[in-house]
């Protein structure tokens, strides 16, 4: 491709890949047991793979610090690689002190860039016609913006497309201008194979973002609230995939819907942009302080609120409302515990609205005091779709979960085997009005999920929609 885009020889992805293999084969050599205090090094090979990234390969390396004093850890380490077949990447250093220099302050850096080769762009709402966005996508129909037009009215000439008649491999088929004005000379489609060319990358730009987070915050007395301050700096290129040659094509990319609609943000193809953030929050935290990373029981709620402005240095203005509801609930320990196990019911509950001038590449971001996703889809969401599938102004959603914790591996310092089923359903809207209970969109599937020394969990999940699937071999609870 074009425009100086990042590529990666095949033979460069395969010897990453061995030394991550290698590695990882290697980790029972140069793991011990962890100290229940003091530090413990835990490096972590990124073996990983999604609908929305493809396959992924990297290294983190996790430096944990416990003592008595702050739960789960005091601090905590990680540096990390990280990139995918689908030319995701994100690569960051991060600090996390539970209980900063005997201070009761927790505080949270994180520093790194975020590059997303097929960040997805579906437009807002939440009535998305997801089978046609996959006829486009694979060349079986053509978007109105790639058909001829008339000369005369301006209007779109209407082609009848029957590729499935000459196959996958006819590179042209007639349409109906052939029968009714056979001496037009305009009578010719585009094949299946060459309107994908010109449209696969339809709902796709290319995103890179180096950002740097920072935030504080502290329990309010004996009480289980706590306040959060943070801020969030972040620089916004984008790239069209107009006009690009990918590897092996004869046509190149038409108009992708990002040039098409241009919606605010779209300045971001010319000239560097800036999204900073002033960010504040109240938390509410019952969850046992040692089972932070994995709860069975307690509530976390927070209502998280961000500000962007020429205040902040950025160069749009726009505040982000967020509220989130946890729960976690141990079902029949009087059954399960005497055996080593455990079943949890957790759910989640989160509603977010964006006032101003937000563009597009962040209208479907959602932010709490802990998580973030980009609307309502992929691994952060509702767990059937690609990410961004359903984008708003308004967006809510809530996510079920069972956990039953089955049996345990005396190995690496421990992983605990939790076996997982779920349930997702959200919508979007562009007002609160409009925000009802119908429309809902619905997700379900399940996985395992291993949880490695209490301070890393290891997510293996499915999920399926009505049209579509999802497939995640990452990190964290999504909650």
């Amino acid at each position: 491709m074009e425009r100086g885009r990042l590529k990666m020889s095949n033979k460069i992805r395969y010897r990453i890949l061995g030394i991550v293999i290698s590695f990882f084969v290697s980790v029972p050599a140069l793991m011990a047991e962890s100290d229940p205090t003091g530090w413990a090094l835990q490096p972590l090979p990124l073996v990983s793979a999604s609908s929305d990234d493809g396959f992924g390969y990297g290294l983190r390396v996790y430096g944990t610090y416990k003592d008595a004093k702050a739960e789960p850890y005091k601090y905590q380490i990680y540096g990390q690689y990280y990139a995918t077949t689908r030319g995701y990447e994100f690569h960051e250093l991060s600090l996390d002190a539970v209980d900063f220099l005997d201070s009761s302050f927790r505080i949270i850096t994180r520093i790194g860039v975020e590059r997303t080769l097929n960040a997805q762009w579906y437009g807002t709402g939440n009535f998305q016609d997801i089978q046609r966005q996959k006829r486009i996508k694979a060349g079986e129909m053509p978007i109105n913006e790639n058909v001829r037009t008339d000369p005369s009215t301006g209007e779109p000439i209407r082609d009848l497309y029957t590729f499935e008649d000459y196959g996958d491999s006819a590179i042209y088929s007639l349409n109906t201008r052939a029968l009714l004005s056979p001496n037009s000379g305009d009578f010719l489609n585009p094949g299946r194979k060459l309107l994908k060319q010109t449209q696969g990358k339809y709902f796709y730009y290319d995103r890179i973002r180096p950002f740097i987070m920072m935030s504080t915050e502290q329990w309010i007395g004996d009480s289980n609230f706590k306040w959060f301050v943070g801020l969030r700096g972040q620089r916004y290129k984008i790239q069209s995939y107009a006009g690009d040659f990918e590897a092996g094509d004869k046509l190149p990319n038409g108009r992708t819907l990002i040039d098409i609609e241009q919606p605010l943000g779209y300045d971001a193809t010319q000239d560097n942009r800036f999204v900073n953030g002033v960010r504040g929050a109240l938390i509410y935290d019952s969850r046992p302080r040692k089972r932070e990373i994995n709860p069975n029981a307690g509530v976390f709620a927070d209502i998280h609120v961000e500000g962007v402005g020429k205040g902040t240095g950025s160069h749009y203005s726009f505040t982000r409302y967020t509220a989130a509801w946890r729960q976690y609930i141990e079902l029949l320990p009087g059954v399960f515990n005497p055996r080593d196990q455990e079943l949890v019911f957790a759910y989640r509950f989160l509603g977010q609205k964006t006032t101003g001038d937000v563009p597009f590449y962040e209208m479907g971001r959602i932010y709490t005091s802990r998580e973030s996703a980009e609307g309502l889809g992929g691994n952060g969401g509702l767990r059937g779709y690609p990410a961004n599938q359903f984008v708003d102004r308004v967006m809510g959603m809530a996510n079920f979960e069972m956990r039953l914790t089955t049996f345990h591996w005396n190995v690496l310092g421990g992983i605990d085997f939790i076996f997982l089923g779920y349930y997702d359903l959200g919508r979007v809207a562009p007002t609160n009005r409009e925000m009802t209970l119908k429309g809902l969109h619905r997700a379900y599937g399940g996985g395992v999920r291993l949880l490695w020394q209490e301070n890393v969990v290891i997510n293996i999940s499915y999920g399926r929609s009505q049209f579509e699937s999802n497939f995640n071999f990452g990190f964290n609870h999504m909650f």
